[in-house]
């Protein structure tokens, strides 16, 4: 029981750090010249749909097994 909830506290502070992490990713590349700031944009409405679909996911599998 306590590993469950060890993984569940893991899991949800990895979250927050990898955002930031690939904002900053985005941001550099975007300042280099290496990405279009206009494609970024019209890709931003994934990204919530994105972690509703990881989320939803994850809350399936815990069900199941």
């Amino acid at each position: 029981m306590e590993n469950t909830q060890a993984t569940k506290h893991r899991n949800k502070g990895l979250f927050f750090p990898l955002m930031l992490i690939l904002v900053g990713m985005v941001i550099l590349l975007e300042r280099n010249g290496l990405v279009d700031r206009q494609a970024i944009l019209q890709l931003l409405p994934l990204a919530p749909i994105a972690v509703g679909g990881t989320l939803l996911i994850a809350r399936l599998r815990r069900r199941m097994g």
